[in-house]
């Protein structure tokens, strides 16, 4: 009897107990399921809405395209041909250990291989292979313009003593010059017609063979330090320079001023000419050469009246030995030196039997002073 007490005396806390049972229940549930729903829930996905497009026919892309440079494919049986002419200005370098490099192999150059080289004159080629003095010509009886100057003999004379005081070659660009360059190897050239020389530097349609000159510069080297002297004649100017210094004055118009120091001066004969018969040979002043060391050079040839003209330039070593030869000139017997030929390099086969070498004055055999070896 008192249970039954104690629930009727405590019925409103009964009650409220049993509510509160009652909600935690209902809350546990709740989140239970909650969770649950949490955890196995997928993850939404969304799909686009699809959106009709007008279907368009595709277009063809046109590239432009020039017919007319289109080339044209190769034939297989085309013929090719050579422009022979075109090998006319290789000028070979002088090559050591090969006698005088390979623009003279076999005495033609490059002609024993099929080849056809420019060798050129007795004045120089057309092209430079790297050895070669370097000439201009100019025409004392027209102006730059080609206008007449009034010249004759006095006054070419005159022209060139003034040009022998400097060596200034401003002078002589005041004159008619001739656009044709010529490369000379050597300067030995017998007694022909005056016209060769215009004729050689390609303006002989526009100058008389007289009271011209040609004028040659470049660099030389020696073979051997040593002592040298140019020995030589010319008919009617022939003079050279050497780094600045007339070391030769070998023209039958000497009007340099220069004297040569040697008793033999003029004794022997240089050459035998068909106009004046034989012609003496003037002997240079002595000049140091180091080996392998280039030294500046001038040459200047020229003729006055016009006729014949002719040129020989030889080069003698101080202490060396050479063949002696007997001469008889001007009252005059004895021996002589037989000099080497100048040259710059060796001299083309073509071209030696045109010098007319007497081996009683000249040799070819000596070396060569080109700065290219």
């Amino acid at each position: 009897m008192k249970k039954k007490r104690f629930f009727s005396n405590h019925s409103k806390s009964s009650a409220m107990v049993a509510s509160l049972v009652v909600h935690a229940v209902l809350i546990i549930v709740a989140i239970s399921f909650v969770a649950v729903k949490v955890i196995i829930m997928e993850d939404p996905t969304f799909e686009a809405k699809r959106v009709q497009r007008p279907k368009m026919p595709p277009k063809k892309i046109q590239v432009p395209v020039d017919v007319k440079k289109r080339k044209p494919k190769p034939r297989l049986r085309k013929r090719i041909v050579v422009n022979k002419k075109a090998f006319t200005d290789i000028k070979m370098p002088e090559i050591s250990g090969i006698k005088g490099g390979l623009g003279n192999m076999g005495g033609d150059g490059l002609g024993s291989l099929g080849f056809d080289m420019d060798i050129g004159d007795l004045f120089g080629g057309k092209s430079s292979g790297g050895n070669e003095l370097v000439g201009t010509f100019f025409d004392l009886k027209q102006t730059k313009k080609g206008k007449p100057t009034g010249m004759n003999d006095g006054l070419y004379i005159a022209a060139l003593r003034s040009f022998m005081k400097s060596w200034d070659i401003r002078r002589l660009e005041e004159y008619f010059t001739a656009p044709t360059k010529k490369y000379a190897t050597f300067f030995m050239i017998p007694d022909i017609s005056a016209d060769a020389a215009p004729k050689a530097f390609g303006v002989d349609d526009v100058v008389k063979p007289k009271h011209w000159v040609a004028f040659y510069t470049g660099n030389i080297s020696a073979p051997e330090t040593g002592s040298y002297r140019f020995c030589g004649s010319g008919d009617d100017i022939l003079a050279v320079r050497v780094r600045g210094r007339l070391v030769l004055d070998a023209g039958t118009q000497q009007k340099s001023g220069w004297k040569s120091d040697d008793d033999n001066n003029a004794r022997y004969p240089a050459l035998k000419t068909k106009s004046h018969g034989q012609r003496a040979m003037y002997i240079g002043d002595w000049f140091r050469l180091t080996a392998d060391k280039s030294s500046e050079i001038e040459i200047l040839l020229g003729e006055v009246p016009g006729g014949l003209f002719y040129c020989r330039l030889l080069i003698q070593k101080k202490g060396v030995e050479y063949e002696q030869a007997s001469f008889s000139f001007n009252g005059a017997t004895g021996t002589r030196p037989v000099l080497p030929i100048f040259k710059t390099k060796e001299i083309p086969e073509k071209l030696i039997g045109e010098m007319r070498i007497d081996p009683k004055i000249e040799t070819l055999e000596g070396p060569s002073f080109g700065t290219i070896k």
